[in-house]
Order: C-alpha cells, then structure tokens, then sequence
C-alpha cells in the first residue's frame, strides 16, 4: 500500500470516526431534552396538584382533608423530581450513551393521573409510588455515575499503564533504531582501528628486531673488533654509518608505531563515543538529536589529516643526515692526525 492509499484510509477513518462522534451526540441532546421536558411536565403536574388541580370539586369536598394530610410526600416528590431534573441537565452529551434515560420516560407518564369522586382516595398510594419511582431513578442515576467514576479510574489506571509500556517500548525502538544507523559508521571505525593497532605491531616488531639485532651486532664488534681487511678510514666510516642508519631506523619505527597507536586509540575511542550515542540521546527531542549529529558530524568528518608524524619522520631523516656529515668530518680529522694509522 502506498503512503498516499496509506493516507486516504486513515483520513476515511477519521472521517467516519468523526460522523458517528457526532451522531452519538445529537442522539444524546436528543435524549436529554426530551427527558429534561419529561420531568418538567412532572413538576408542573406535581406543583398543579399541589394547589388543587387535576382534582374534581366533588372529590375535594368528599376527602377535605386528604391533600392535605400528604402535602409532605407531595413536597418530597417535587424535591426527588428537581433534583433529578438537575442532575441530567448536568450530563455531557460528548462521549456518554445517555439511551438509559428512555426508561424513565414511561416511568413519567404513569406518575400523572386525574382524580374523581371515585378514585380520589387512592392519593396517598399514587404518591407513595410516584416518590418510589423517583427515589429509583436517581439513586439508579447516582450509582452509574459512581460506577463510571471508578470505571474510569481503573481504565485511566490501565491506560497510563499501557501509555508507559508503550513510550517505553518506543524509547527501545528509537535506541535501536539509532544503533542501526549507526552500525556501519561503528564498523568502519572498528576495522580502522583493527588496521592501525597492526601497523602498530609491525612497527614494534621491527623497532624491537632492528634493536636486538642492532645489539647483537654491537656486542660482536666490541668483542672481536674484526676490521674485515678495511684500513682504519673504512672502518670507522662503516661502523658509525651502521650506528647512525640503526638509531634512524630504531627512531623511525618507534615513531611510527606511536603513530599507528595513536590513530588506533582515536578510532577506537570514535567507535565507542558512536556506540554509546544511542544510549545517550534516548529520552532527547527530536530536534536537540538532530543538533547534536550536526555537531558530531563537523567532529568527526571534514577533519584536516594530521601531518605531525610526517613532519617529525622529515624532520628525523635531516637531522641523521646533518649528523652523519658531521660525524665523517670528525672521525676524518682524528683520522688524519699523527699517530693514527
């Protein structure tokens, strides 16, 4: 599926999410007038009947006395049905299912009656029922809405939870997610460090061969001085060329394996600072990680070689070179004094 197929399904989703949101909701405001003006008639026939209405005159002057003997049930009755009148004006119509309220609709009609001569005594128990039903309904109304509280505080419990293992779940894939960009950029690190830590070794090899060797020869020569048929002239030369060129060489190596070791440790060092990157930055914005690859990237790429070791190597070979002049100049002129043959 393309990103644009992508885009339109998640669009049609929201639309549709959006159509039924918005139908729950005018089906809730449509629920909650209704049942609003339901118990408004309630009232209003409650309060009626309070003052003498919906009785016949000749039902009044039967039972004088009865209205009156059940105007506390009848105030008791108007009370419930205020207050239930108030708590469903205080209802959201945004994400509640108000579709219990249309079971208080039939429970409202039966509460009003006309009253006759014939069935006028029968007040008192119509009342009682009425202020039974009403009682039912709002402790019906307050118990939901208790139990939707704890609902929705073991729900807000659960989803925090979830929210938790999933940010936690999406640090992990944003660690490995930076591991995997970074992995070739470690191994290449990794393998130049291999690189330089074995010219390292080859260089430390040589130093220390040229050294043992340079030794031994040294050691034979103090020991049996063998002149190998030269005259003095020759020899002397050729022994403190042999000298001069081993410390040049010894220098040499020695310096470059420094060289190569010091590479291998930066490399090595790069390598470990980008495998530890990942870690670092977890729980980082988005835009403070992007500033600082920025700023890595100009530390690690663009660098000037170091030409340090070049300039000590130029530097090494002139030196040996002045020093040789002056080392023949001086063995030729002690050669050359009397006595010497």
């Amino acid at each position: 599926m393309s990103d644009n197929n992508l885009q339109e399904e998640i669009k049609k989703i929201f639309q549709e999410g959006a159509i039924k949101q918005k139908e729950a909701k005018e089906k809730n405001e449509e629920i909650k007038n209704r049942i609003i003006s339901a118990f408004d008639d309630t009232i209003k026939y409650l309060d009626g009947l309070k003052r003498e209405q919906h009785i016949d005159r000749k039902a009044i002057e039967k039972y004088p006395d009865l209205l009156s003997q059940n105007s506390t049930l009848l105030n008791n009755c108007l009370t419930t049905a205020g207050n239930l009148k108030n708590l469903i004006e205080s209802m959201g119509v945004e994400y509640d299912d108000l579709s219990y309220l249309d079971t208080f609709e039939l429970a409202l009609s039966n509460i009003e009656n006309e009253y006759y001569e014939e069935n006028y005594f029968l007040l008192p128990k119509h009342l009682g029922k009425t202020q039974g039903s009403l009682f039912a309904m709002e402790s019906f109304i307050r118990n939901y809405n208790l139990d939707k509280k704890r609902y929705n505080i073991v729900i807000t419990d659960e989803i925090k939870g979830m929210l938790g293992e999933a940010r936690q779940e999406l640090e992990d894939f944003k660690k490995l997610k930076n591991i995997l960009k970074n992995l070739k950029a470690e191994d290449y690190y990794f393998e130049e460090c291999e690189k330089y830590m074995t010219r390292h070794y080859v260089y430390m090899g040589l130093f220390l061969f040229t050294l043992i060797t340079a030794l031994s020869i040294s050691a034979y020569s103090v020991c049996a001085e063998p002149k190998f048929f030269l005259d003095t002239f020759d020899y002397w030369f050729l022994k403190i060329s042999f000298i001069l060129v081993i410390i040049t060489l010894v220098s040499y190596f020695i310096k470059q394996s420094s060289h190569y070791q010091s590479l291998a440790d930066q490399a090595n060092q790069t390598r470990l600072e980008i495998q530890a990157f990942p870690t670092f930055i977890t729980g980082v914005e988005k835009a403070d990680e992007v500033a600082i690859r920025k700023e890595l990237a100009l530390k690690y790429f663009g660098r000037e070689v170091d030409k340090t070791a070049h300039k000590d190597m130029s530097n090494l070979v002139s030196d040996q070179m002045k020093n040789t002049t002056e080392m023949v100049k001086a063995v030729t002129e002690v050669i050359k004094k009397p006595g010497n043959s």
